[in-house]
């Protein structure tokens, strides 16, 4: 019984350690006030990341592709009638390779911006599934 229970106990520390080498780190860079959705949502989507500043290294870094001053997206709507089109994107800071990414239209609103993290975070886990296949 008592090999038993040490053959358990290893068994765990095993898997712990395993688990604990599938996480990731990540920075999330400055997307003109949509960082705190983005992290948010990552972090409701239980993906294995854990969140640092860039100075540290992150293995992955999620930002905004495209984007202009709310000045520069008025002009745009001004002159062609629509929102300019961002790219929300999550990238292998080793490889510079895209791992998944969200295109939408950028506009002031909160319900809009977190929308846009949300779609970017399924996006995100679905990607990760795939990817730990």
């Amino acid at each position: 019984m008592r090999r038993f229970v040490i053959w358990m106990l290893a068994l765990g520390a095993a898997v712990g350690t395993v688990s604990a080498q599938d996480r990731k780190t990540i920075y999330v860079d400055r997307m003109e006030g949509l960082e705190p959705f983005v992290e948010s949502a990552l972090q409701a989507a239980e993906l294995p990341f854990d969140f640092i500043e860039e100075e540290k290294q992150p293995d992955l870094k999620a930002s905004l592709a495209k984007s202009h001053s709310a000045y520069g997206e008025i002009l745009y709507k001004h002159k062609l009638g629509r929102h300019e089109t961002h790219r929300l994107e999550l990238r292998d800071v080793q490889t510079r390779k895209v791992i998944a990414w969200h295109a939408f239209p950028l506009s002031g609103d909160d319900t809009s911006r977190r929308r846009a993290a949300q779609e970017f975070a399924d996006k995100v886990k679905k990607a990760w599934a795939k990817r730990k296949r």
